[in-house]
């Protein structure tokens, strides 16, 4: 069977945006990794032909059978979903591992080459930044993991990359 439309477009935004990928062989699907301000991203990229949908699914590298850690992340990930409009972070409850899913439906066989890219740009940037949080709750330990303050911890801004100054010029 040939490739489908969404996927040749696919392959297309990322040799446009010169991201280095691989194919899985029989799948339409693509991996690639990104370095991040706080970690390296890795993610996949898997067409659904007959939905024309793309989805987007990164993975932390961190696991943990640790119930105390477990449910921190779980807090961490119910907290930040309230705040997100595109895509949701999910906990593999049984791993012990966190990821983020950014997903898609098209209704032009092509999909929109801008929004795939989105997609891609919306998972990395959030993984990476979960990637911090993520460290002090596997880093945490006995009583400092039992009181650790979830709400709190998400509001810390010297876990947030620096935001450049943009100039803009009046028209």
């Amino acid at each position: 069977m040939p490739p489908s439309e969404l996927y040749q477009n696919l392959l297309r935004v990322f040799e446009a945006s010169g991201w280095n990928y691989t194919e899985v062989s029989g799948k339409e699907v693509i991996r690639a990794g990104f370095e991040a301000h706080h970690t390296r991203v890795e993610l996949h990229v898997q067409i659904f032909a007959p939905l024309t949908a793309v989805s987007v699914v990164a993975e932390s590298p961190r696991t943990t059978n640790h119930p105390g850690r477990r449910e921190r992340l779980a807090e961490a990930v119910c907290r930040i979903n309230q705040s997100l409009t595109v895509g949701n972070f999910e906990l593999d409850w049984d791993l012990g591992r966190v990821f983020f899913r950014a997903t898609n439906l098209f209704s032009d066989p092509l999909g929109d080459g801008d929004i795939i890219a989105g997609l891609v740009h919306s998972t990395v940037a959030e993984m990476d930044r979960f990637a911090p949080v993520e460290a002090v709750i596997h880093r945490a330990e006995g009583s400092v993991l039992a009181s650790l303050d979830v709400a709190a911890l998400l509001q810390r801004d010297d876990l947030l990359p620096e935001i450049p100054e943009i100039e803009t010029t009046p028209r």
